[in-house]
């Protein structure tokens, strides 16, 4: 395809349906539904083949609700912001983010994408670089303990104080916030005296683990290694600071809403997930050598053997 740039992703986006759409996102809410009341019946079962499948379930539940408040996020949804808020904040329950100041940091992360000052998702990577990577996160690096994502959550929960301090606080999104918050605390509430036998953290901390074990697999590799830049890069030159995870049909729909073409969701953000992978058909020929994509899990087999400090000083400044 030729042309700038801009002029390819123009032509691309042209063949793209960028209309929000909530079908196929209820029907992964009904899966979900359903894998819930079977972690229930499993959980009351009481032996240990029960628990352990009820885990994995939880796991599979809660990262899709991960993903679909990524989608809300984006107004993916619907047309209508009170729907995307309310299908936000329901996923927000299942994966333990406040909605609104989740979003106002991804937010950030879309505009600033690849900018090591201003890309909140970065801001480690920064650190990292200026004063090097302490021992407890190399050492959980190397063993595969998932403190990246724990510490991921508490950035998300304590956003609106960091919002505070930059000046970037309203009266609006403070209240949004707050309620997001107050929304976590009063759902969780609801849920344990609904069920007080099922709804207790023995019951969903190894399934938690394993949510942020897969947040990582799935998460990190978007963006650690690949070039910083010093301005801001418009949407269709974020492909030079996002790597795609291709995964097999069926397993990224199911399991990770097609999170992982992640260069496509860069590129058009307001893309639906469903649509993703026809626009990997699109953007990856278009791009030709400078598309990025790992496949799987590979990126992390290959550099969770590495120190994570090597990793970190591989990120190059873009020009």
């Amino acid at each position: 395809m030729a042309g700038t740039a801009r002029d390819v992703y123009l032509a691309i986006r042209e063949e793209l349906d960028l209309t929000p759409s909530i079908g196929p996102t209820l029907a992964i809410v009904a899966l979900d539904l359903s894998l819930l009341a079977a972690v229930v019946v499993l959980l009351r079962r009481g032996d240990w083949p029960s628990f352990i499948a009820s885990q994995f379930l939880l796991a599979v539940i809660f990262f899709n609700s991960f993903s679909i408040l990524h989608e809300c996020g984006h107004g993916n949804i619907s047309r209508f912001r009170l729907v995307n808020a309310l299908v936000g904040h329901y996923a927000s329950t299942f994966c333990f983010i406040p909605y609104y100041p989740w979003k106002y940091i991804h937010q950030q992360h879309h505009a600033w994408a690849g900018n090591l000052d201003r890309d909140p998702t970065l801001r480690s990577i920064r650190r990292f670089k200026e004063r090097g990577v302490p021992r407890m996160v190399r050492a959980c690096w190397r063993t595969w303990i998932p403190l990246g994502a724990f510490l991921q959550h508490l950035i998300f929960v304590t956003h609106p104080y960091q919002m505070w301090r930059s000046g970037q606080m309203t009266r609006s999104r403070l209240l949004a916030s707050c309620a997001s918050v107050a929304w976590l605390l009063a759902s969780f509430l609801a849920l344990w005296r609904l069920a007080p036998d099922v709804v207790r953290p023995s019951n969903f901390v190894l399934a938690l683990a394993v949510f942020f074990v897969a947040e990582e697999l799935v998460n990190v590799p978007h963006h650690v290694g690949m070039p910083t830049f010093a301005e801001k890069l418009p949407v269709w030159a974020q492909h030079q600071t996002t790597r795609s995870c291709y995964y097999p049909r069926g397993l990224s729909e199911v399991l990770v809403l097609n999170f992982n073409f992640h260069i496509e969701h860069h590129m058009f953000p307001s893309l639906p997930w469903h649509r993703l992978r026809r626009a990997r058909g699109l953007v990856r020929p278009a791009l030709g050598v400078e598309y990025q994509e790992t496949f799987g899990i590979s990126w992390n087999l290959e550099n969770r053997r590495r120190d994570i400090d090597a990793i970190v000083g591989r990120v190059r400044t873009g020009t």
